[in-house]
């Protein structure tokens, strides 16, 4: 459970595990939901048409494992033994002062400069990949696009707009390939369906009948995989 540290005045801190965390709520009119996010350590954002301090506090107890795991993921997302994830692998972290390498299940990364090393190595395995199963499904599906692009992002695996760039998000790698090709195809039927209208899902699910399961895989993998 949480503790309140304010009981009369608005909640400005809340403690959850014994790590005492700052509350920022912004109230936001016609909100049909609350919308969480840790981006600083100690630092809850929280926005929603509500000022109920209970309600508030009720969806922070509901959300407690999610905003822990943020804020370790801030703390140290690549201390020594923590995961690292790739093609669906898991590898343990050991630290050293040479560039990123793999072996036997290890992953050896310099902790001053973990995080770039770690993007630079998802990037160029995409670069490296997808290109070519975003050819295949192309060409399966009948469906030219205008251009591919990768961009590192927390909050989507892929986008397709209305001019036919699909973007790509190289934090994919550390899926199963069975959830890239799923992706890929879900981007490119939005060069049919700029939307996800029952004519969407029955293209999608022509190339990958099984979606509907690793849709919801990926569903429960995503705010682990995003967090780093």
């Amino acid at each position: 459970m949480f503790k309140r540290l304010f009981s009369s005045a608005p909640v400005e801190d809340i403690i959850l595990d014994n790590i005492k965390f700052s509350l920022k709520h912004t109230v936001r009119k016609n909100m049909k939901r609350m919308i969480l996010r840790v981006r600083q350590r100690h630092q809850i954002e929280l926005s929603s048409s509500s000022r109920s301090q209970q309600k508030l506090l009720s969806f922070i107890e509901e959300q407690k494992e999610w905003i822990l795991l943020q804020h370790r993921a801030l703390q140290e997302p690549f201390g020594e033994e923590s995961s690292f994830y790739y093609l669906s692998q898991v590898y343990s972290v050991r630290h050293h002062s040479k560039p990123l390498a793999m072996a036997e299940g290890l992953v050896y990364l310099n902790p001053l400069s973990a995080k770039t090393q770690s993007d630079n190595f998802y990037k160029k395995m995409a670069q490296q990949m997808l290109p070519s199963r975003i050819e295949l499904y192309s060409k399966k599906m009948g469906l030219e696009y205008e251009k591919l692009r990768f961009h590192c992002a927390k909050s989507r695996w892929g986008s397709c707009s209305s001019k036919g760039v699909i973007t790509l998000n190289p934090y994919m790698m550390k899926l199963s390939e069975e959830m890239i090709d799923y992706i890929i195809v879900h981007e490119l039927a939005h060069l049919s369906h700029m939307n996800h209208s029952k004519a969407f899902y029955a293209l999608v699910a022509f190339h990958v009948p099984e979606y509907k399961r690793i849709q919801k895989e990926i569903s429960t993998l995503s705010r682990k995989m995003l967090s780093k």
